[in-house]
C-alpha cells in the first residue's frame, strides 16, 4: 500500500512534466502520438513496480489488447472484433475469474470453474468493443471512464474488504485519466482504437478484482444499452453480427435527440456522463449500504449531478421548438451549434463513406438558390447546410424559425483545421488565386505545426477537367475546403463527388483572401453589428452589383412575413 501510494502521485508529476516540456518541442501528431505511448509506459512500469502479480497480469493483457487495436485501426476491415473475445478467454484461463454473483435476497450462486471461465472471458472481451463504440461520440468514452473508475475506488475503500489490487488498479487508471485529460476528456476528439481497447480490458479486470461489477456494468453497460439504445449486437458482442441485424445509429441515438432538444455536444456528453454517474451511485447505495462514509458521499453525489443536469434540462426545454432544419423559401439550413457542426463533420471525414459537402449559406446565397437550379439542387443535398451570414440569421429568427447559432464559414474552417492538425487528418485547399491559396496553406501550416496539408491548387481551372478531381482523391486529403464562392464551389463538388472519394467538402468561399492575409477580416465590432459585409464591400469595391440583391432579400423576408410568397416553387435540377 505504502509503495502504491508513493508511485502514483510520482507518475503522475513525471508524466505531467514530460507533457509539457515535450508539447514545446514537439509537432502536434508527434505529441499526440508521443502521450500514447506514455500512457502505456506509465501503466507498465507502474504495474512493474508497485503492482502485484494480478495487476500485472491485468495491464499485460491491457498491452496486448492495444496492440489489436492498432491492427484493428490500420486494417479496419479485416474483421478484428472477435479477437477480443479470445483476449477475454485468455484472460480468464490464466488470470482473476469471476466466481459468483450476488442475489437479491443477500445470497450468493456460485459458478463452476467452466462457467466461470465463459463469465469472465465476456466480461472482459465485451468492454473493448463497447469502449470503442461509446467512442464514437467524442469525448463519451473519457467522460464514463473518469465516472466508473472513480467509483470503483470509492467502492473499493468504502467496501471494507482488503482488496489492494483493486485499489491499485482503481487508483491508477483515475490518476492517469487526469494526468492525460486533454487526451481522453477533449470533447472534439477520440481516443481511437488501441487506446479504447486498452481501457476496455483495464476497467473490466479492475472490476473482477472486487465488490465493483454491479457499479461497473450500471455506469459503463446498462445505461449505454438500456436507456441510450445502443444494441447488444452492435455495442457490445458484435460477434453474432452475422446471425442478428445491427442498428446504424448506436449509440448517438439519444445523443442526437439530446442535440436537437437544444444541446450542444459538450452539454449533450455531460448530460449523459450525470446520469451514468447518477445510476452508478445508486448501485454503489444498493451494494455497500452498510458503510455511512460511502452513503453520504454517493449522496452528496446524486444531488450534485442533479443539480447538474437542472440547466441541461432547463435548456432542453427553451429550445425544444426549434426546428431541425429551418428552412426560407427553396432553401433549409441544418438548426446546429457550431461544436456539433464540428463534431459530426470531423465522423464524417473519417467515416470512409463517400464525399459530404458541407455548405455555408448567406443571405446572397439564399438568393442565389432561388435562380440556380444546380446549386439549390446541391443545397438540398449537402451533408450539412450552414447558416454563415448575420442577415440570413436575423431572417430566419424574423420569421419565426431561428437557428441555435450563427456558424461563420471562416471560423468553422479554422476550428476544423485545428481538429485536422491534432488528428492528423489531411487537408487539400482548392480555389482562389494563386498567391491567396498559397498564402493560406503557408498561414495555416504556421499556425498549426501538426497540419498535413495534402496539396493546393488555384481555383482557375475548367470545371469540366476530371483531373482535378482525380488529383485530389489521390492526394490522400480527408478534408477539402473549396474556396470558388457561391455557387461555383458546391455545384463542382456535386458533380465531381464520384471522383473525390472519400472526404469532406466544405464551401468557404473567399476566406482564403482572409487567411493569406490578402483581405482583412471585419473587426469583431462590426461583425456583431452584422456589417461584415459593408467592410468587405470597402475593400472591394467592385462587389457593389452584386451586395444590392441584399436589399432585395430584406423587402421580400418582409413580404414573406405578412404572408405573401416573393418566389414560386423552386423547381431545380435533382
Amino acid at each position: 500500500m505504502t509503495e502504491v501510494l508513493f508511485f502514483v502521485p510520482a507518475a503522475v508529476v513525471l508524466c505531467f512534466v514530460l507533457q509539457r516540456r515535450c508539447r514545446k518541442r514537439m509537432e502536434t501528431a508527434q505529441y499526440n502520438y508521443f502521450r500514447d505511448i506514455l500512457l502505456v509506459t506509465a501503466w507498465i512500469l507502474a504495474a512493474l513496480w508497485a503492482g502485484s502479480s494480478v495487476s500485472r497480469f491485468i495491464v499485460g493483457m491491457a498491452v496486448f489488447a492495444s496492440l489489436v487495436g492498432t491492427c484493428q485501426h490500420i486494417r479496419p476491415h479485416w474483421g478484428w472484433k472477435p479477437v477480443y473475445l479470445l483476449v477475454g478467454f485468455v484472460f480468464a484461463v490464466f488470470g482473476p475469474k469471476i466466481g459468483f454473483i450476488g442475489l437479491p435476497d443477500g445470497q450468493y450462486h456460485y459458478f463452476s470453474p467452466e462457467v466461470s471461465i465463459i463469465v469472465t472471458a465476456l466480461w472482459v472481451g465485451v468492454f473493448p468493443v463497447l469502449l470503442q463504440q461509446l467512442d464514437n461520440i467524442p469525448g463519451m468514452a473519457g467522460h464514463l471512464l473518469a465516472v466508473s473508475f472513480s467509483l470503483l475506488l470509492l467502492a473499493t475503500v468504502f467496501s471494507g474488504q482488503n482488496l489492494p489490487d483493486a485499489f491499485f488498479m482503481s487508483l491508477c487508471g483515475l490518476a492517469f485519466l487526469g494526468v492525460f485529460w486533454s487526451r481522453h476528456g477533449h470533447m472534439y476528439r477520440r481516443m481511437g482504437e488501441s487506446l479504447s481497447a486498452l481501457w476496455g480490458i483495464l476497467v473490466a479486470g479492475t472490476s473482477v478484482l472486487g465488490v465493483s461489477k454491479g457499479i461497473t456494468f450500471s455506469t459503463l453497460m446498462l445505461l449505454p444499452l438500456g436507456l441510450f439504445a445502443i444494441p447488444m449486437v452492435e455495442a457490445s458482442l458484435h460477434f453474432a453480427g452475422l446471425a442478428f441485424p445491427s442498428r446504424s445509429h448506436g449509440a448517438a441515438v439519444v445523443y442526437r435527440k439530446l442535440i436537437s432538444r437544444g444541446l450542444d455536444h459538450p452539454s449533450a456528453v455531460r448530460f449523459i456522463t450525470s446520469l451514468c454517474a447518477l445510476c452508478g451511485a445508486v448501485i454503489a447505495i444498493s451494494q455497500l449500504g452498510n458503510s455511512m462514509f460511502m452513503m453520504l458521499w454517493v449522496s452528496a453525489t446524486i444531488l450534485f449531478t442533479g443539480l447538474a443536469i437542472m440547466p441541461f434540462i432547463r435548456k432542453m426545454k427553451e429550445n425544444a421548438e426549434l426546428p431541425l432544419k429551418p428552412s426560407i423559401w427553396s432553401t433549409s439550413v441544418d438548426n446546429v451549434s457550431m461544436d456539433y457542426a464540428l463534431a459530426k463533420t470531423r465522423a464524417a471525414a473519417v467515416s470512409g463513406k463517400g464525399v459530404s459537402l458541407v455548405a455555408t449559406v448567406n443571405a446572397l446565397a439564399v438568393m442565389e438558390a432561388e435562380k440556380n437550379g444546380e446549386y439549390s439542387a446541391a443545397l438540398r443535398n449537402s451533408f450539412l447546410t450552414l447558416a454563415d451570414g448575420a442577415g440570413l440569421v436575423w431572417a430566419l429568427r424574423f420569421l419565426g424559425t431561428p437557428v441555435q447559432e450563427r456558424v461563420p464559414g471562416i471560423d468553422f474552417m479554422m476550428r476544423l483545421t485545428r481538429t485536422a492538425a491534432a488528428e492528423g487528418l489531411p487537408v487539400y485547399l482548392l480555389g482562389a488565386r494563386e498567391e491567396a491559396v498559397k498564402g493560406a496553406a503557408e498561414a495555416l501550416k504556421a499556425q498549426y505545426p501538426g497540419l498535413v496539408i495534402a496539396g493546393w491548387r488555384n481555383g482557375y481551372f475548367d470545371p469540366t477537367d476530371a483531373s482535378v478531381a482525380a488529383d485530389i482523391r489521390d492526394s490522400g486529403a480527408k478534408i477539402l475546403f473549396v474556396a470558388m464562392g457561391v455557387p461555383r464551389q458546391e455545384v463542382w463538388v456535386r458533380k465531381n463527388a464520384h471522383l473525390l472519394g472519400d472526404m469532406v467538402a466544405v464551401g468557404v468561399g473567399g476566406a482564403f483572401d482572409v487567411v493569406s492575409g490578402m483581405l482583412r477580416r471585419a473587426p469583431e465590432a462590426w461583425q456583431k453589428l452584422g456589417l461584415e459585409w459593408f467592410f468587405r464591400l470597402l475593400q472591394e469595391p467592385w462587389r457593389w452589383k452584386r451586395d444590392l440583391d441584399l436589399f432585395l432579400f430584406i423587402s421580400r423576408v418582409f413580404l414573406t412575413k405578412i404572408g405573401l410568397r416573393p418566389y414560386r416553387e423552386n423547381r431545380s435540377i435533382e
